[in-house]
């Protein structure tokens, strides 16, 4: 396995990838313990950049080898999720079609042929056609073997099936409506629809009301009498679902029907207005139509796929207004769409929807708030998702510099954002003077490009980012822009904002921070000590009024740099806001 000069990949990325295949068994031998931590850090870290080279594609190949160890096999297969080309279909095929594949490499790469999704991976990630095709070969074969069979053996099956629109498979699941359900979500042809609904029984109860969105998305209109004529013995949420249904196609003329199943029913209201809905939106089966978009934004074209995810975002959103979905994985598909549309006002209605998924929207949600001048519930979600130095950095820009201080104090990273909020609110809250020493002496730590030592910021990474991709994190360009960059991000409050903190009191922590106060502070005593003497160093941090901690713990205030440190463990004090002792400070350094 060979790399290149990996010129698309930011350099930090690069590092990361190279460090950690240098960790990793040959011929053979077992994957536990740190190199598999550091193998599964990477493939999550590298999610977003890695498509852009298909060139590193090969080592997922080189991964999934019958000789390499099993779990090595296994993250091979998730790493080619993120080259979907038809030789990546091919060898995954290959494998999935073999007996003497593991058990744990044939579900994973069964899950890789049919993954069509794109949310976190690098934008320019597209399935082509041939593909697509082979993929679905492929998991055709399976799905014809298990109907055969009458028993499905795979886990991952069933669910890969949801992102697959072929005859083929249509046809399997004709031949077994039952067997499927659990692989009937988004797409079907007429003809498996018509057979689904001659044989609703058959398919699980867990399943059905799914099925039931599906046959009639197909069907159109012809599906209404089939509704209507089934849903007077139907169970109650069956048959409320078919009403619907029969509504959205058929039109008000089943308004009837719906009226009297409601009599009595608690929560009548909502279900009217969902029926209103459904008349002024007549012909559109919303979940579905949302869940073909999301299954399937790897294999639309990049240019569309904003205008879709937009799309299929209001569509996934848009019953939630009269009740729950009774599926809790169509809000992550819902997530999943409003990050692709880029748009806080959806992340709010997400959220506002369902307080759980603020996770995945969590930057879109927390700018969102910040835009309105929520400052305390900005402040709450901030702390809550563990984004305080995102939150404060939202807060200084529009222009409540004292509440971006005082959330800025909770962050647990010393990151870009942290920083850049720091120096723009001290400059909006009257202290200039604070916002040039942050500058000038308490800038975020670079990312760790070489084993060699921590460049200073900006280093190779951030400018690598600054020029190819300023608008994933205004705030690295920002900072090395210099006071106009920071200032640059500036924007008014909104008129009905919130008001601000009434306390100097978060602009004395930065002060404090600045002053560098040994008394009362932790420090630490990094690397080897060769030259240096340990022994006086510590006597002399005593003597300071400081307290030597024997770790790289977070909370720590500084450290020693001895003759020789792992740049790994110098990274982690610096972005866990640890500051560097400095000639001068402390006797013997």
């Amino acid at each position: 396995m060979k790399l290149g000069d990996l010129a698309a990949v930011p350099p930090a990325m690069r590092y990361q990838i190279t460090s950690a295949l240098t960790m990793l068994p040959r011929d053979g031998g077992v994957l536990d313990g740190v190199p598999l931590e550091r193998l599964a850090r990477m493939i999550d870290d590298t999610e977003r950049w890695v498509g852009v080279d298909p060139s590193l594609a090969e080592i997922g190949y080189w991964m999934i080898q019958a000789k390499q160890p099993v779990e090595l096999r296994r993250r091979g297969c998730i790493w080619l999720t993120r080259f979907p080309s038809a030789e990546t279909a091919k060898q995954l095929a290959t494998l999935v079609a073999d007996a003497t594949t593991p058990e744990p490499v044939r579900e994973q790469a069964t899950w890789t042929l049919g993954y069509r999704q794109l949310r976190g991976m690098h934008p320019s990630t597209l399935w082509t056609p041939d593909a697509v095709q082979i993929a679905d070969e492929a998991l055709g074969k399976l799905a014809d073997a298990a109907t055969t069979a009458g028993k499905i053996a795979s886990e991952q099956l069933p669910h890969a099936l949801r992102h697959v629109q072929s005859e083929m498979t249509a046809a399997l699941f004709a031949k077994a409506p039952g067997l499927w359900g659990d692989s009937l979500e988004a797409f079907a042809s007429a003809p498996l629809a018509r057979v689904l609904f001659m044989s609703i029984s058959d398919i699980a109860a867990q399943h059905r009301m799914r099925v039931l969105r599906l046959i009639a998305a197909t069907l159109g209109e012809e599906a209404v009498p089939l509704l209507v004529s089934r849903s007077a013995e139907a169970p109650i949420d069956e048959r409320l679902e078919m009403l619907f249904l029969a509504i959205a196609l058929g039109g008000e003329q089943h308004l009837g029907r719906l009226e009297d199943t409601l009599a009595g029913m608690k929560f009548a209201d909502l279900l009217r207005q969902r029926a209103k809905w459904h008349v002024q939106n007549r012909g559109v089966v919303p979940t579905v139509r949302g869940l073909r978009i999301a299954r399937s934004t790897a294999v639309i074209p990049v240019a569309e796929r904003v205008a879709k995810c937009r799309q299929a975002a209001d569509d996934l959103g848009a019953l939630t207004k009269f009740a729950r979905h009774p599926e809790a994985y169509l809000y992550k598909m819902w997530g999943w769409m409003v990050r692709g549309a880029g748009d806080p006002v959806r992340a709010r209605e997400l959220v506002s929807a369902h307080p759980e998924s603020q996770s995945i929207v969590r930057e879109l949600y927390l700018e969102d708030l910040a835009r309105r001048g929520r400052v305390k519930q900005l402040t709450v979600a901030a702390q809550t998702l563990k984004a305080a130095d995102i939150g404060a950095l939202h807060l200084a820009i529009h222009g409540r510099p004292f509440a971006a201080l005082e959330l800025a104090a909770t962050a647990r990273l010393h990151t870009p954002e942290l920083v850049c909020a720091r120096a723009l609110a001290c400059y909006r809250a009257g202290r200039p003077e604070l916002t040039h020493r942050i500058l000038a002496e308490d800038m975020p730590p670079s990312e760790i490009t070489t084993d060699e030592a921590l460049s200073t910021y900006p280093g190779p990474h951030e400018k690598w980012m600054i020029e190819h991709a300023p608008e994933l994190q205004p705030a690295i360009g920002a900072l090395a822009g210099g006071l106009p960059g920071v200032l640059g991000l500036a924007k008014p409050a909104p008129e009905d904002a919130e008001p601000d903190l009434a306390s100097l009191e978060p602009t004395f922590a930065v002060v404090r921070r600045l002053g560098r106060g040994l008394p009362g502070s932790t420090v630490y005593l990094a690397g080897e000590f060769k030259h240096m003497d340990k022994d006086a160093i510590a006597k002399a941090v005593e003597a300071a009024g400081a307290r030597l901690v024997n770790g790289p713990f977070p909370g720590t205030d500084y450290y020693v740099h001895g003759d020789w440190c792992l740049v790994q463990t110098i990274a982690q004090l610096e972005r866990q806001g640890a500051r560097r002792i400095r000639h001068g400070e402390l006797e013997g350094v």
